[in-house]
C-alpha cells in the first residue's frame, strides 16, 4: 500500500459525481495515497474549478444532473486539452464507450469499481500526463 504512494509523484485531482459515497470513496482513496482531491457534486461546478486551476487529471461520472459527464469532458478539452480524465458509469454502453474514446479518455470505468484498480488507473494517467512534454 505505501509502496505505491511513494512510487508515484502525488497529484491534483478533480472529482465530479453527484453520488456522494462514490466522491467520498475516491477522495479516501486517492487522499491515502497521497493526492490531492478537489470533489464537486454537479458538472457546472467542475467546469468552474477546471477554469480556476490546473489539475493533473479529471474523474468524472457520465450520469450527472444537468451536463452529463460527456459533455464535461467536451467544454474540459476546450479549457484544457491536454487533461488526462477518467470516465466512470454504472451504466456502460458501447456508445457511452466509443463517445469516450473519441474524446481521448485514459480510461472508461464501470461502477462497481475496484479501489485498487481504480488507484491505479488514476497513477497511470497521472504519470501519462507528466511524460507528454509541453
Amino acid at each position: 500500500m505505501a509502496a505505491s504512494a511513494a512510487d508515484s509523484v502525488p497529484g491534483r485531482i478533480l472529482v465530479i459525481d453527484d453520488d456522494r459515497s462514490a466522491r467520498m470513496l475516491l477522495e479516501r482513496v486517492l487522499t491515502r495515497a497521497g493526492h490531492q482531491v478537489s470533489l464537486v457534486d454537479t458538472a457546472e461546478e467542475g467546469l468552474e474549478q477546471l477554469k480556476a486551476q490546473p489539475f493533473d487529471l479529471l474523474v468524472t461520472d457520465k450520469n450527472l444532473p444537468g451536463i452529463d459527464g460527456l459533455e464535461v469532458l467536451k467544454q474540459a478539452r476546450s479549457v484544457r486539452p491536454r487533461l488526462r480524465a477518467l470516465l466512470i458509469t454504472g451504466f456502460p454502453t458501447p456508445e457511452t464507450k466509443s463517445a469516450a474514446d473519441e474524446l481521448g479518455v485514459h480510461a472508461y470505468v464501470t461502477k462497481p469499481f475496484g479501489v485498487h484498480d481504480i488507484l491505479d488507473i488514476c497513477e497511470a494517467a497521472i504519470q501519462a500526463s507528466r511524460e507528454v512534454p509541453v
